[in-house]
């Protein structure tokens, strides 16, 4: 049988992959993203990072911006994600954050010929 602190760290790592998964999907910079949830950005950063388990109160503010159910944290079949993809998009976008805004309509330029 898992010991509790492992089923812990797997849940908030899941959590962390969901806020991921939600912030990628809406094409959101964390930034935005803070914003639009209306809390500080570090709170996104670490809840993305899966260090530390978003509040229940930061879980409710992300449900609400996004008009979604707080079980969208925790609901596994209906929201599968291969963690690969989402660890690669998570590089690409801290790659992209630093560009400016010349060379970001150049990666886009790129990215709609292919």
């Amino acid at each position: 049988m898992e010991n509790i602190e492992h089923r812990c760290k797997k849940t908030t790592k899941h959590i962390a992959d969901k806020i991921l998964l939600l912030r990628v999907e809406t094409k959101l910079t964390q930034e935005t993203f803070a914003e639009k949830v209306g809390v500080d950005l570090r709170t996104i950063a670490r809840a993305e990072s899966g260090k530390h388990r978003p509040s229940a109160q930061t879980m409710e503010l992300i449900a609400r911006a996004f008009h979604i159910p707080i079980s969208y944290f925790f609901d596994e079949s209906r929201y599968k994600m291969d963690i690969s993809k989402t660890v690669l998009i998570y590089e690409i976008n801290t790659k992209l954050n630093v560009l400016s805004k010349a060379n970001l309509q150049k990666v886009k330029s790129f990215i709609e010929i292919i």
